[in-house]
């Protein structure tokens, strides 16, 4: 068995002679590591996405300074990504972990004929095989146009349960941050790629819970399995391959401001609780829509 201490070392060593990395970061570094490794009896290897949000929330309320926070993020997402090159773990855990206190920017967003090509890779499937490859098809392309017709978070997506989807009235109710439920419309186009998925798909896979969307296993996808599905739509399609699940939140968001949709509104089918986070899609359209900004903020007016 690997000795976790073994691992740290490596990876100190690895940052002092590949990466030229100062005496002072890789003291900081190895305190940090040492600093999460002490958080629970978990070893490192072990560690999941939450255990580090819970790290993070702790060092929060303990009043460390977001700078600190950022440092230590930096350091578990260099160390894990360290570990999965060297052939100790599959998947990374600090993969949708994000830096505390970092400059604020502009949602990037796809421009309509990425967007239409996505689509376009998204119906013709990627090239599963075997007996389940028009089922799972079918799975990858209905959370790609679920998830563009509704700007889901991709962890409302992978948790959205069988009941709370009613096909017949093209309507989705989700638990969103804060356990704030909200209902989302979706169009007919969707609601007959989800009819279609589970009547022909999803049971094939022998589903143990009810999640909407799993995998062949019959256990729910996972945030992970469906930004490496996403990727490799991507890829087929020709567009960046750097393509994140948010990506399509953003895109949803932006191509409704586009058509003129209330800033009110659209905070309602985000979940935004304050008005102020979805005022930043007025920035990346066009000018004349910064006028409904005005027009709703309590703040907008000069």
């Amino acid at each position: 068995m690997i000795k976790l201490k073994s691992l740290i070392d490596q990876f100190i060593q690895h940052l002092k002679i590949d990466k030229g990395a100062s005496i002072h970061t890789l003291s900081s570094y190895r305190r940090d590591l040492t600093q999460f490794e002490a958080l629970n009896g978990t070893p490192l290897l072990e560690r999941s996405e939450k255990d580090i949000e819970s790290f993070l929330a702790t060092l929060k309320r303990k009043g460390q300074e977001a700078s600190s926070r950022a440092r230590k993020v930096s350091a578990l997402r260099q160390f894990y990504r360290f570990l999965i090159r060297e052939g100790h773990l599959e998947e990374d855990p600090t993969l949708f972990i994000e830096t505390p206190a970092k400059k604020a920017s502009l949602p990037k967003a796809l421009d309509e004929t990425a967007m239409v090509q996505l689509l376009k890779a998204a119906d013709e499937g990627l090239p599963y095989s075997g007996a389940h490859a028009p089922a799972l098809k079918l799975r990858d392309q209905c959370m790609v146009y679920l998830m563009y017709a509704t700007g889901l978070r991709v962890s409302e997506l992978i948790g959205l349960e069988v009941k709370k989807v009613d096909t017949e009235a093209g309507l989705l109710v989700v638990m969103g941050k804060r356990s704030k439920e909200r209902a989302i419309p979706f169009p007919p186009i969707v609601s007959g790629m989800l009819v279609s998925y589970k009547r022909e798909a999803r049971e094939l896979f022998l589903p143990k819970s009810e999640h909407l969307f799993v995998g062949k296993s019959g256990e729910p996808l996972t945030r992970q399995a469906f930004w490496k599905i996403l990727k490799q739509l991507a890829q087929l399609s020709g567009i960046p391959a750097n393509l994140h699940p948010h990506m399509l939140r953003h895109t949803f968001a932006t191509d409704l401001l586009k058509s003129g949709m209330n800033l009110r509104v659209l905070q309602g089918l985000l979940g935004h609780v304050d008005l102020q986070t979805t005022q930043v899609y007025t920035q990346v359209v066009p000018e004349k829509l910064k006028e409904v900004l005005e027009r709703y903020h309590p703040r907008g007016k000069k």
